[in-house]
């Protein structure tokens, strides 16, 4: 039974996935379709660095503000240490609390907020400059995990 429930839930999120890379905006009257929303639209509660631009193939956003999960890919300037402190040091005035760190080629921060936990990847990108991918899920409660 636990088995079909999972099959189900798994299911229902690559429905969801592959809704979320459907371009379903509609052309505006001069066959122009809408801008990309900001990386600070889609963020949220979630800061982000100046200058950063969302790389929208890569990005799959579901709610707004304080309750939104899923992932945003983002192309951020400068260097990967400045990246990385910015969001050690930033997400926690934001009210998240760090969790987790690892800074190396490729670095991860992952922090906790109410009942989401979010893990925020840094990589030096070919041709200069950082690819960041904030992912943010809802957190396991205990006694919810099976083994």
């Amino acid at each position: 039974m636990k088995i079909l429930k999972y099959l189900t839930l798994l299911c229902t999120a690559f429905v969801l996935l592959a809704c979320g890379s459907v371009d379903i905006r509609p052309p505006s009257k001069d066959g122009v379709t809408a801008p990309e929303p900001s990386a600070a639209q889609l963020a949220g509660d979630m800061p982000i660095p100046p200058g950063s631009t969302v790389r929208p193939q890569e990005t799959l956003v579901m709610g707004t503000g304080n309750r939104w999960m899923g992932r945003i890919s983002l192309s951020v300037p400068g260097e990967s240490q400045a990246i990385y402190t910015y969001y050690r040091d930033g997400l926690p005035s934001a009210g998240w609390v760090l969790t987790s760190s690892s800074y190396s080629k490729l670095s991860f921060l992952t922090f906790s907020k109410a009942e989401r936990v979010a893990t925020v990847q840094i990589q030096s990108a070919s041709f200069g400059g950082n690819e960041v991918t904030i992912t943010v899920t809802p957190a396991t409660k205990p006694g919810n995990v099976t083994p």
